[in-house]
């Protein structure tokens, strides 16, 4: 595909939909001049990396179409302005990757989560008795720290 083409593409799918450049720019915030040359396959004027994709996904999105499929033909057209597409996205090597492993990860955070409480709760029931008088200890204060 060609920035010609690709520019062609999305022109007709904003016309189909019977979107205006006008009201696109409104809605992105991003300027018709930017606009008009994505439609016209001239980039001349774009910025880098991963603001030509922010522009290109709001394009798509506010004409309705899937903003992914369109960025990554944006990255196949214009390789200098859309550089290292995956660079964007933080590494998540680590991240849990079955739903199953999702519901562990998130029963091990809340487990440790629940356990640095008590901790906490521990330590400041004990600074709490220690600061406290021995006549201003009421009952049921003992059980605070075990």
């Amino acid at each position: 595909m060609t920035p010609q083409s690709f520019g062609r593409q999305l022109r007709k799918l904003r016309e189909q939909r019977r979107i205006t450049l006008e009201q696109i720019a409104k809605r992105t915030k991003v300027s018709m001049n930017l606009l008009r040359s994505l439609e016209n396959g001239e980039c001349k004027g774009w910025p880098g990396g991963i603001y030509s994709r922010g522009y290109v996904r709001a394009y798509a999105t506010a004409i309705g179409v899937d903003p992914e499929a369109v960025v990554e033909a944006f990255a196949e057209c214009y390789p200098a302005f859309a550089p290292d597409a995956v660079a964007d996205k933080p590494a998540q090597a680590d991240a849990p990757q079955t739903p199953i492993e999702k519901i562990k990860a998130a029963f091990a955070a809340w487990f440790q989560v629940a356990a640095d409480t008590r901790s906490q709760l521990e330590q400041l029931a004990r600074v709490a008795e220690q600061r406290l008088p021995e006549g201003h200890r009421t009952p049921g204060d003992e059980r605070l720290v075990e």
